[in-house]
């Protein structure tokens, strides 16, 4: 009698084994979707786009030889259509041609003269980079010449401080895979003037500074309006999973990160990941390619 019961145990235990099994794998797919890396677009980069650089280390005519490799760092994001093609923080090259007056202290004409050579893209290409807007042929108009006091050093030390900042331009034109998660910044308010009339003991203290919102944070506040369109028209608005309407239209999206579809039956879907701030008021625009 005990026999048959033991038989009806063992494929509940196997179900539940094969449940367990699924879910694990369930689970490992998730995290591994996580770890993705985001998707990617094409952005391409003119002749002549700015990149401001600083000085990694000091440069004296003390501490460099000529031929040595010097590095900068990218002070500020370089931003092209809300996509980040070169970030802050990212190096950037120069080579020294030359030094003179190293170590004599009766020189006149002590500095160091060195030039710029690429800088770290996004994609890690390292793309050239000329010191003036127009191109001009390479020679003496592409040497830096550095002949400043350094604080610190004895007076016959010249060069460039740590930290120097330099403005360099993109040296020809490139392609570069951005991320597609794009910064929408928000624009700056107008401050208020005070009225004149008012008498002092009325005047409403000065509100706090609000920080900017970090690019790429959720933050809780009023949605903002966003416009949407298409080539063609009549397509599908596809935010977060949800469809919310058809182009072209205008809607209010909550602040923070959010997931843009925009389908048509034959052609291509269209996504995006774009990153709202509060009180921008961004636009997508989306070419559909049939299928």
């Amino acid at each position: 009698m005990d026999r048959p019961r033991e038989l009806s145990k063992r494929p509940a235990e196997s179900d539940r084994r094969s449940l367990y099994l699924v879910l694990l794998l369930i689970i490992l797919s998730f995290i591994g979707f996580l770890a993705r890396p985001g998707f990617a677009s094409k952005v391409p980069v003119r002749d002549g786009l700015e990149v401001k650089l600083k000085l990694r280390n000091v440069l004296t005519t003390d501490n460099v030889r000529r031929g040595d490799e010097i590095e900068f760092e990218v002070a500020e994001d370089v931003m092209i259509s809300g996509h980040v093609v070169i970030a802050k923080g990212a190096t950037a090259h120069g080579k020294v041609l030359d030094v003179k007056g190293a170590f004599n202290p009766r020189a006149n004409n002590a500095e160091v003269v060195f030039q710029f050579l690429t800088v770290s893209s996004v994609d890690h290409q390292d793309l050239p980079v000329r010191p003036r807007v127009d191109r001009t042929k390479k020679g003496h108009d592409d040497e830096i010449h550095e002949k400043s006091p350094i604080p610190g050093q004895i007076a016959r030390v010249v060069g460039a401080d740590k930290g120097k900042e330099y403005e360099v331009y993109v040296d020809g034109s490139f392609s570069v895979e951005a991320s597609d998660a794009m910064v929408m910044t928000a624009p700056a308010a107008a401050p208020n003037p005070a009225p004149s009339s008012a008498p002092a003991s009325t005047l409403a203290p000065a509100a706090a500074a609000t920080p900017a919102p970090l690019a790429g944070a959720d933050i809780a506040a009023a949605p903002s309006s966003v416009e949407f369109g298409s080539t063609p028209d009549g397509a599908d608005i596809v935010v977060d999973g949800n469809v919310v309407g058809n182009t072209p239209s205008i809607l209010r999206l909550t602040p923070g990160h959010h997931s843009i579809e925009i389908r048509m039956a034959g052609y291509r879907t269209w996504s995006r990941i774009m990153v709202v701030d509060p009180e921008s008021h961004p636009s997508v625009r989306a070419i559909l390619i049939k299928q």
